[in-house]
Formats: structure tokens, sequence, C-alpha cells
């Protein structure tokens, strides 16, 4: 029983334990209170500020009062409501695909998916062990890895955002049946894009599925916010396009979505999809109406007040001298610090300047290189990004950063 906890006692031995902060007001808005105090949000992923949008809180208690809290099942069985035909239909139009596949959150979708796509069942159909195989970014989210392992395939690790050793380690596998390449779009620690348009072209050189997590793109980024998939103009021509609903939409959950025959399949090869119960009917309300907002005129206006936020925090990150991490494309800030210790006792001296953004550090990114990553929002006025920034200028000379 001792051995279960040496992972733990290894963190507090490093000092590197995560510390999980009582916020006693919503976590999505630019002020939040933490142990009584208010303090400004820099870490939460609700990017255009649409958690508590009005429009879709009143859609959502719509959606409550007639569906209630639980789906009552999985979609199988009788969680199949006629609400979630709606989500689905929105969430493929505001991608850019045939339809999509929603589920309860973004890594059921992850886990979900490559047994689906690779081994829908283990050595019988259609494909026999061996012959897949999975070429995965190394730095693709936690949820990719453990769905890679739940496949029974074969991974293969690219380095990150490296065409060259993807393409080299893709001729190696030139004669395995069934291959499959996935990125992600967005990738948040990195503050930078991956470069889709020339993996999709290896894709189909060497006929393989290509898919696509755009958790931190979907809603961000895009003229409409179809992500970057959208921002590259690749709209329809990605296998698999994996988003979450929890970030730039402000809601819970997850989605695949692809084209329709894909979509029929992973309805019933994805096993999340049929043995754990539906998205809730007052989650879908409010996620509906985000969509619609995310793809309007005012989606619109939201994503230049993001992207403008960002430029303005990037600007003046550079200035008092900081490590930027990325190359500014996307929303993301993170603010390069490296060693862990050091960036936990920074973020912690932050929030005692009025700061909640916490380290970003091992095992989310490599030993050695952690990282605040300031996530501005749409909400944040210029007061609250003048406040991060002094914040930023103080421990900078605490810190002799």
């Amino acid at each position: 029983m001792q051995r279960l906890f040496e992972f733990t006692d290894f963190l507090e031995k490093e000092g590197i334990a995560p510390t999980f902060h009582k916020i006693e007001t919503a976590g999505t808005e630019p002020e939040v209170i933490i142990n009584g105090k208010k303090v400004l949000m820099f870490s939460s992923n609700n990017y255009l500020g649409l958690a508590l949008h009005p429009k879709v809180i009143a859609k959502a208690k719509e959606a409550l009062e007639k569906h209630g809290l639980g789906p009552g099942g999985s979609r199988f069985l009788c969680g199949n409501i006629d609400i979630l035909d709606e989500l689905d239909k929105e969430t493929a139009e505001l991608v850019g695909t045939e339809d999509a596949v929603t589920l309860p959150t973004g890594y059921m979708a992850n886990v979900a998916v490559f047994k689906a796509i690779m081994d829908p069942i283990i050595g019988i159909f259609p494909y026999r062990k061996g012959e897949g195989v999975i070429f995965s970014d190394e730095f693709n989210h936690g949820s990719i890895v453990d769905g890679c392992r739940l496949s029974y395939a074969e991974k293969v690790i690219f380095r990150h955002n490296d065409l060259s050793d993807l393409e080299k380690k893709l001729k190696r596998s030139s004669l395995r049946r069934h291959k499959m390449i996935v990125t992600e779009g967005v990738f948040s620690p990195w503050g930078e894009f991956a470069p889709l348009p020339e993996i999709l072209e290896l894709a189909k050189k060497y006929n393989a599925v290509f898919m696509v997590d755009d958790a931190h793109g979907v809603g961000a980024v895009g003229k409409t916010g179809g992500g970057a998939v959208e921002h590259f103009g690749l709209r329809g021509q990605v296998d698999i396009v994996m988003g979450s609903f929890d970030k730039a939409l402000g809601g819970m959950g997850g989605f695949l979505a692809s084209g329709k025959k894909l979509a029929e399949h992973l309805r019933v090869a994805a096993r999340p999809n049929i043995l754990s119960s539906a998205v809730s009917g007052v989650l879908a309300g409010g996620l509906i109406e985000a969509i619609k907002i995310c793809r309007s005129e005012e989606g619109i206006k939201l994503r230049s007040q993001l992207s403008a936020n960002a430029d303005y925090l990037r600007k003046n990150f550079n200035t008092l001298g900081f490590k930027i991490v990325g190359n500014g494309e996307v929303p993301v800030t993170p603010v390069f610090i490296g060693e862990e210790s050091k960036s936990i006792r920074l973020a912690d001296r932050l929030l005692e300047y009025g700061i909640y953004s916490p380290s970003f550090r091992w095992p989310a990114v490599p030993k050695g290189e952690s990282r605040i990553r300031i996530t501005p929002m749409a909400t944040h006025k210029k007061e609250h990004l003048d406040a991060l920034l002094r914040a930023f200028g103080k421990v900078k000379e605490e810190f002799k950063l």
C-alpha cells in the first residue's frame, strides 16, 4: 500500500506538490475571491467570457426546466434527448464538419477516439493486432497519452512540431496498414499553433488518419471561432477534430467532429458514448447558445478583444524583460520561469499581490521548463492587465529574473 504514495511523497519532498486553492466565487470571472480576498483571475480558460453570459445562462435555465439536472443514462439507453442532436449539429457547423459526437468531458473524447479508430473490438474487427500505429507529438496532452495507451496500438512519438522527424517515422512504418497522426491545434503551454497544413499533407502522402485536438483553439481563434483548423483554412479537410466545450465556449464537455460516416462509427465504437451518461440537457442548452454567440458578430468582437489583450500583455512583458514562450499567434501567454520551486514561489508571491495564476510545471511540461501560463480573457479590462504587469514587475526584482 505504501508504494501507492511514492508519487505524492516525491512531490512533497521536491516542494512541487500542487495547491488546490478554494475559489469562493465563479472561477471564470476576471475578479474572484480566494481566502476572503479579491484577486484577479489569469488562469481561467473562459477566453470569451461566455461562462456567465446572460444569454447562455438564460438558455441553460430553460433547458434545466425542460430536461432536469441529468440525462438519466447514456445516449444508447435513455439519454438521447432531442437537444443533444441540436448540440451535435451546432458543433459540427462551428468546426466545419458534417457531423459531431458530443461527450461529457474533453478527456473522455480523447480516451474514446483512439480505441474506436484503431481497435473497435480487440483483435477482431476491423484491424488485427500489430497493424495499427499512432504518431503523436511529444507534447500532446495527457488525455491523448492515456487514449493511445488504451487503444492497444503502437505509439510513435515525434519531436514537437518537427515535420522532418514525423516524416522519417512515417516512412519507417510505410508498410503498416493502419496509421493515425494526432497533434494539438494550439499547444497552450508553448503558446503556438501546430503546422497543420504541412501535417495534413504528410497524412495524405502516407495514407494516415489525421486528428487535431483543438481544445484551446475552438472558439478562441479562427474568423468564426472554428479554431486552428479554420485559422489555417482547412475546414472539412481534417479527418477528426476533437474539441472542448469548457474553454472558449464557457461550459463543460468535449466532442469528436468528422464526416458523417466516421461520426456514425464513433457513436457505436467509442465506448464512453455507450457506457457513460450523455451530456446533460442543461449543459447542452447553454452550449448551443454559446456556439451561436461564438459564430456571431459579438463573437468576432470578443475574439478581437481577446487578441488585443494578449498582444498588450506580450508587448509589455517583453518590455519588462520576461521571456514569453511561443510566437504570439495564440491568446495564451506563457511566461518562462524555469526551475520548478522558483515558479511555485513566484506564483505564491503573485497571489499575495492579488494575481491568481498557478505555476505550470512538470509533469505538464518538461522538468526545468516551468512557466506561469497567463490566459487572458476578452472580459479583462485594461486596469486588470496593468495590475498583472505591475505584480510581475515586483516579482522580477524580488526573484532577480
